[in-house]
């Protein structure tokens, strides 16, 4: 009786990196993309002037 050879799990390591790449990228490109620039600026609030008495 011939039996079929078992495959080897080895395609599946490569795989899955190229499937948690493909993921993260996204993710990335999903993060920043809906967000403008304007979104990043931080608020320094400006020194009051004294005057001098």
């Amino acid at each position: 009786m011939i039996y079929p050879e078992k495959k080897s799990a080895d395609f599946a390591v490569p795989l899955i990196a190229i499937l948690l790449a493909i993921v993260g990228i996204l993710a990335v490109l999903v993060a920043t993309g809906g967000h403008s620039s304007a979104a990043a600026r931080v608020w320094v609030p400006q020194a009051q002037e004294q005057e001098a008495g």
